[in-house]
């Protein structure tokens, strides 16, 4: 038989070949094996990669993953509002230079307590306090013997106004270049009215920072009391500058560039490798637990209910394993007590078969037997009829025991399969009890022996109650595989009852009912007088269980 075409066959190759036979086996099967569109090898790789995070343990790790991104770039945001609230609109900032001005300004009470006031040396001090673009306070040396001095933090740029006023808000000295103000006038004329509260506070002797500074629109402005020996006010000084030398927009393009963004980026890039092995790490204990319990629940769907779930975390999954276990234990017990009452039941209706049947037919055999007895000496000729009855009352108790037998060891358990050995048992039946019967088997797979054994029993109590009540003429019955369930159905055209009056009262139909319902399934009877009756049994498939 030729190869398929798809299939490499080493007879293809030539004598041309034989040099490069085995580059030319490997790339043949490197070709059968790549015969697929390059399109639908992505897309299979596609589905295959997306099947990974349909899982639990790798949807925990992409949201871990997610969070922490998330979460530092929400910092980076938080950082950088902030920023631009501290620079310019916090008075956070005006507070800390009208602190540092006051910090330095006590050597200028030397120059303000002479009498007239060096206005030429507040100019100079005034003019070294701000070069550099920095306001430089020098105070006096420390305890030390080195030079001490007070920086305003932070860069501020050209400055607007600094000036040194006496009591009266007279100019002493000043660094503006503004012609309106003159020396040994009044400045708050020249302030707007924010600067102008802010030199009177100072004047006022105020000691509170908030009151000694301020700002207004695109400005900062500070003032400071020059306190003398008695301490008494004996001047102030004020200092305006922009409120900031960028504006908003350059500061945080400038503050995104070279601190945010950096800083965000490794730290993002850190956080993400973090976050998703923390997320990795923790999802995979999680989803280990929770397949702990999957087992367990699927032993349990199979009848073992000694796995039991284990599970010492001391979380709600622990005591959700807890929970499950108790309930595993009680419905063990209860399946044990179910059939240790199946039992129960089982002995007694055998019992009561016993003495409905056998048992009289025995005592109706007995009493044949003994006319015999008692008519064998007298008139022999009347002893033949007492005996053939008795003969045929043995051979009607053998069959009452066979069929007895039969429904204590199943045909099912000698290996026939569950549809071979129910088609004998009808037949059998049917032959017994003259009522016609058609058997149908639709699917045949194999079962397990406890599914097969609660099919069978419920065939044989359905059968034995069309024999004893139904007065049927004809029974079908149906046995079929399908593709989420296995399903009996027996179905005769006697007499039929009325469900409601007989349910949960009928023995029999009370125990198949209850095999069903053992191994998962369903039961129904379908039944009205004068009509017929079908019984269905219907149980989930084996397979699709422990599938699913």
């Amino acid at each position: 038989m030729k190869a398929p075409s798809s299939y490499f066959d080493p007879a293809d190759l030539t004598e041309d070949d034989d040099a490069t036979r085995p580059y030319n086996l490997k790339s043949r099967m490197a070709r059968g094996v790549n015969k697929l569109p390059l399109a639908r090898r992505i897309h299979r790789l596609g589905l295959r990669v997306a099947s990974y995070f349909h899982r639990l343990q790798w949807k925990l790790t992409f949201a871990y993953t997610l969070f922490t991104a998330g979460t530092i770039l929400i910092l980076a945001v938080v950082a950088l509002a902030l920023l631009w609230y501290l620079n310019f609109q916090s008075n956070l900032y005006p507070n800390a230079v009208a602190d540092a001005m006051s910090k330095g300004v006590p050597p200028l009470a030397d120059f303000l307590e002479q009498n007239p006031p060096d206005q030429a040396g507040l100019q100079r001090w005034l003019d070294d306090a701000i070069k550099a673009n920095y306001l430089i306070m020098n105070v006096p040396k420390d305890k030390t013997g080195q030079d001490a001095e007070t920086r305003v933090p932070g860069f501020f740029g050209e400055v607007e106004l600094a000036a040194i006023v006496d009591t009266d808000g007279h100019v002493l000295a000043v660094n503006a270049d503004d012609e309106a103000i003159v020396l040994n006038e009044a400045l708050p004329g020249h302030l707007s009215p924010q600067a102008a509260s802010v030199l009177e506070a100072a004047l006022r002797g105020e000691t509170d920072v908030a009151q000694l500074a301020t700002r207004g629109e695109g400005s900062l402005t500070a003032a400071a009391p020059i306190w003398g020996r008695d301490n008494q006010v004996v001047g102030a000084m004020l200092f305006t500058t922009p409120a900031f030398p960028i504006s908003e927009s350059e500061f945080l393009q400038n503050v995104l560039q070279q601190m945010i963004l950096p800083f965000a980026g490794i730290m993002l890039v850190v956080g993400v490798v973090v976050g998703a092995l923390f997320g990795f790490l923790i999802a995979r204990g999680l989803t280990r637990r929770l397949r702990n319990l999957s087992e367990a629940a699927d032993a349990w769907s199979e009848g073992n209910f000694h796995v039991l779930a284990q599970d010492n975390g001391g979380d709600e999954l622990s005591r959700l394993a807890g929970h499950l276990n108790h309930m595993a234990i009680q419905l063990q017990n209860l399946l044990q007590t179910r059939q240790e009452l199946a039992g129960l039941e089982e002995r007694n209706r055998l019992a009561r078969e016993l003495h409905d049947s056998v048992k009289q037919q025995v005592f109706a055999t007995a009493m044949q037997v003994g006319a015999a007895k008692a008519l064998i000496d007298r008139q022999p000729e009347q002893v033949k009829p007492h005996l053939q009855e008795a003969e045929h009352l043995v051979r009607e108790a053998q069959q009452e025991l066979t069929t007895l037998i039969l429904e204590l060891r199943p045909a099912a358990l000698e290996g026939q399969g569950l549809a071979r050995a129910l088609n004998h048992y009808v037949t059998d039946w049917s032959r017994q009890t003259k009522i016609k019967a058609d058997v149908r088997i639709s699917g045949e797979r194999p079962l397990p022996l406890p599914t097969e054994q609660t099919l069978f029993r419920v065939a044989q109590e359905a059968l034995a109650n069309i024999a004893r009540h139904s007065r049927a003429a004809t029974v079908e019955i149906y046995l079929g595989w399908e593709a989420d369930e296995i399903r009996l159905v027996i179905s005769d055209n006697g007499c039929g009852f009325n469900v409601s009056q007989v349910n949960g009262k009928g023995v029999g139909l009370q125990s198949m009912r209850e095999r069903i319902e053992v191994l998962g399934g369903q039961f129904f009877v379908k039944s009205q007088p004068g009509v017929g009756t079908q019984v269905i049994a219907q149980i989930v498939n084996p397979e699709k269980r422990s599938t699913s």
